[in-house]
């Protein structure tokens, strides 16, 4: 499965912490889920439309990142956390691309 995040979907906040970002994560070109990426927290969070899509989503982050914070044995919300950010940093790259 390719999974992919809205270029135009993002919505960057700034606060006294850094900033903050929101985005449609899409399948297929369909909207499955979401990311609350706020930067104080070292999990963000993500949310999904059912939770097969988050299954199926965590299994994909798990075949792609061999590890998270140079471990194995994490939840599968530390590898769907990792996973959407760097679907976000793509995203931000395209984004920047397109200026």
């Amino acid at each position: 499965m390719t999974y992919t995040i809205d270029p135009l979907s993002i919505e960057f906040t700034e606060t006294r912490r850094g900033v903050n970002a929101t985005a449609k994560i899409l399948r297929g070109g369909q909207r499955i889920g979401t990311i609350n990426d706020f930067a104080e927290r070292i999990v963000t969070d993500v949310f999904f439309n059912s939770e097969q899509e988050r299954a199926a989503f965590a299994a994909e982050a798990r075949r792609i990142l061999v590890s998270v914070f140079g471990k194995t044995d994490h939840s599968d919300s530390a590898y769907v956390s990792e996973y959407a950010r760097q679907l976000l940093e793509q995203a931000e790259q395209r984004l920047l691309a397109q200026s």
